[in-house]
């Protein structure tokens, strides 16, 4: 006799399979307008809409306005690219001088890692990333998002969003 909890689990399951075949064919589609085909062996992946969205922030209450820089380790921050289906590693770095509030750790790790199963060009996850935190902290100072993804096809890819610039 089965339990309600294996049920459940198989339809988020089939659910979460449903999202992916939906993203992944909208993702071939859009690329196919270009004249783009996906190379190797190609596999699902999840939208953007997917990852974490919370992002834990903490009061901070002081007058001195320092720079906080977080940088992820090399392998470490990852999504996958949507015209090979394989991963982009790069290394994901955020500094920003605190307003109200700063960034709780725990939750920010699990938010980089969200990113992991999700099919996204490097341009558009960082651009992503920047909204989230600059959401998530409320008035900083500025932010500065910067994305440095491993060589691909000989081709190095930086990726920086600074609001002092916007």
């Amino acid at each position: 006799m089965e339990t309600k909890t294996p049920n459940k689990l198989k339809e988020q399951l089939e659910a979460t399979y449903k999202q992916a075949l939906e993203h992944t064919t909208k993702a071939l589609d859009y690329m196919a307008e270009f004249g783009i085909k996906p190379d190797g062996k190609f596999g699902l992946f999840m939208p953007p809409d997917t990852r974490q969205k919370e992002i834990h922030r903490l009061p901070y209450p002081h007058t001195a306005k320092q720079v906080v820089v977080y940088e992820t380790e090399t392998g470490e921050f990852s999504a996958l690219c949507p015209f090979s289906g394989l991963p982009d590693f790069g290394v994901l770095r955020i500094e920003y001088v605190p307003g109200s509030n700063i960034l709780e750790l725990k939750s920010l790790k699990y938010y980089i890692l969200s990113w992991r199963n999700i099919g996204i060009a490097q341009e558009d996850v960082t651009a992503y990333i920047y909204e989230d935190l600059k959401a998530a902290l409320g008035d900083p100072q500025y932010l500065l998002v910067t994305t440095v993804y491993n060589v691909r096809g000989g081709i190095n890819t930086t990726c920086a969003i600074d609001s002092r610039k916007q």
